[in-house]
């Protein structure tokens, strides 16, 4: 049976080399992998280059601010900056959409700036080329073109029943086929992934994902199942249909419901059943917390008089002048305190939502496998929404250590009353290090995508089944 596959591949391989068109479709998607990727890449290393200039710049403002008092350094503030990902310039992700710089200063965490969606047009904005987009759509319809009729065209004339005649079965046909497609797949994933570990290792960006070579063994088994699964079902559907008409419009149907159709329906279902709220009513609860308490007859002036009533219980006195800290520094850090507990508890309730969300486009990777493929490309990219939420986590940690620092240094340091008179320097400022991020290790981020796995391994699983059985010989 082994033979009969291999002379079954090595027929529909010389038949492929034979034919112009094929060679042609062919060259287009390695021409677009190539020009997606150099295109990510030139990308990468401008965003790269504006990102370092940019850090090293608001550094050096940082601490060459001068003398003042800490709390107008609180205001002063810095900015961080989203470094970007080698494996980005691969799957994009949501990093067109997320910005790439915040602004930190005292009781405000102000919102991710320059989207650089912001300043595409409308036809950028449905879909960037990207390397990750021709493997995920463009390649699996290179498939079907080359794969619709090749059952088919066999019936049509005569081929396949006059090798089943001569003792070869309907089983090695179909897998000899199924492994000459599959072998050029292999052929153009391969050679593209060995590039993009090349290009990484030139870029040598381990400082920030130090398991890149993981990233990039991972992403290559999900994109090749996933096409393997695109190749044996678009074979199977061949070997099924009537006629090379019917085969390639249920293909076509297939390809635009799952690339298309349920990924956009999902987003929409998502939407409709776990609405977010909108900016401004976000940013109102959250202000209204903060003012009058997450809790009745909490209000900002209860709190503050607690706070002043424990404060000279503590140390004995019985007014502020008397204490030996500064009790303005108290109450500005207990503020930001508070302030911190409401924008957590406000926060969590909103990535819950943005959770389910995300749980119904999972769901959906069962019915479609191009969304389980995109979920995973984006997590090993380190490009979604994860990703993104766990950079937005350790900005919210810097910021919120850098004005505890400011707050504390003026409580201990200056007199009750005592504003303009009171100047630290550049001794406070460097106690503060510059903003450093690693991205999270790949193993952390299985535990969000394990439907997207069980998804994708059931596809692959259901292909395996639908492989004809060696006992059955009957042409369709």
């Amino acid at each position: 049976m082994k033979r009969q596959v291999f002379l079954i591949t090595g027929k529909e391989l010389k038949g492929m080399a034979r034919q112009n068109s094929l060679k042609i479709l062919f060259a287009i998607i390695i021409i677009l992998l190539g020009f997606a990727l150099y295109a990510g890449h030139i990308a990468y290393k401008q965003q790269q280059i504006m990102v370092e200039r940019a850090q090293k710049e608001r550094r050096a403002e940082w601490l060459g601010q001068g003398n003042k008092h800490p709390h107008i350094a609180a205001h002063y503030g810095t900015y961080v900056f989203k470094p970007k990902t080698l494996l980005s310039l691969f799957d994009f992700g949501l990093d067109t959409y997320t910005g790439t710089s915040v602004y930190l200063e005292a009781h405000y965490p102000h919102e991710f700036m320059f989207r650089p969606a912001q300043g595409y047009g409308n036809m950028i904005r449905f879909g960037e080329l990207s390397a990750a987009l021709v493997l995920q759509l463009l390649l699996p319809l290179l498939i079907i073109f080359i794969t619709f009729q090749t059952f088919t065209k066999e019936k049509k004339t005569g081929t396949l029943k006059l090798l089943v005649s001569q003792g070869v079965s309907i089983r090695s046909i179909y897998l000899g086929k199924v492994l000459a497609y599959s072998l050029i797949i292999f052929v153009i994933i391969v050679l593209f992934f060995m590039g993009l570990y090349i290009v990484g290792v030139y870029e040598k960006t381990s400082t920030m994902i130090s398991d890149m070579g993981l990233r990039i063994l991972l992403l290559f088994f999900v994109y090749a199942g996933y096409l393997w699964v695109f190749t044996n079902f678009s074979v199977w559907i061949s070997l099924k249909s009537s006629s090379a008409r019917n085969a390639l419009l249920t293909l076509l149907i297939f390809w635009i419901a799952t690339g298309i159709i349920i990924p956009k329906t999902s987003a929409n279902l998502g939407e409709t059943l776990y609405s977010l709220p909108s900016t401004k009513i976000y940013k109102e609860a959250i202000q209204n917390d903060i003012v009058n308490g997450m809790n009745p007859n909490d209000t900002r002036e209860k709190r503050i008089a607690r706070l002043k009533e424990h404060y000279l219980q503590q140390y004995g006195v019985d007014s502020l002048n008397q204490l030996p800290l500064n009790f303005e520094g108290i109450r500005m850090q207990e503020g930001e305190e508070y302030a911190n507990k409401v924008y957590d508890f406000h926060d969590a309730t909103l990535y819950k939502k943005i959770e389910l969300q995300n749980r119904m486009g999972s769901l959906m990777g069962f019915f479609a496998p191009y969304i389980a493929v995109r979920n995973l490309s984006m997590a090993f990219a380190a490009t979604d929404w994860y990703s993104f939420n766990d950079f937005q986590k350790k900005t919210n940690t810097y910021r919120r250590h850098l004005i505890r620092t400011m707050n504390n240094d003026m409580a201990k340091n200056s007199r009750y009353g005592e504003f303009y008179e009171y100047k630290v320097g550049k001794n406070l400022w460097k106690t503060i290090s510059d903003f450093k991020y690693l991205v999270p290790k790949v193993t952390m981020i299985f535990k969000y995508y394990w439907m997207e796995i069980v998804s994708l391994s059931l596809w692959v699983l259901i292909m395996f089944f639908i492989i004809p059985s060696s006992s059955k010989n009957k042409l369709i």
